[in-house]
């Protein structure tokens, strides 16, 4: 399970880490709990990533995301609170969640489509504007 220290990361007490943005994480970190659970039931392995030694993807913008950081629009899921990269280096990940979109809907986790996350599975609370749980960025 990812922590809200290690989903913020070096930001945690950036003053774009507001109370409302951290509300948001702690909600997504539910649901991404959630849906991991009956990924692990289910024999997926959530690895480590080397770069953040936990789950979440990437060398430093993975998890949440200030305002001013060059990757993502401004006000994106990931700089609300409201998204996170999980590591996924063999897609094990983003094929079992293919195969549970039912999970998925359940657990109120949207993905971005795999063939755009090559590395990392892509999870977000933030429904997109097609409200399909996969879609394409």
């Amino acid at each position: 399970m990812i922590t809200l220290e290690q989903y913020f990361g070096r930001w945690i007490n950036h003053p774009d880490a507001t109370p409302e943005r951290k509300a948001n994480a702690a909600h997504l970190l539910s649901c991404v709990s959630n849906l991991e659970q009956f990924a692990v039931l289910d024999g997926v392995v959530f690895p480590e990533n080397p770069c953040t030694e936990c789950g979440v993807s990437g060398n430093t913008f993975g998890g949440f995301r200030p305002q001013g950081c060059p990757q993502g629009a401004p006000h994106s899921s990931h700089k609300e609170g409201m998204a996170v990269d999980r590591y996924d280096p063999k897609g094990a990940i983003d094929a079992w969640c293919m195969a549970n979109i039912d999970k998925l809907e359940a657990c109120g986790i949207y993905i971005e489509h795999p063939d755009s996350t090559k590395g990392w599975s892509h999870w977000t609370t933030r429904a997109p504007k097609s409200g399909h749980w996969v879609f394409l960025p």
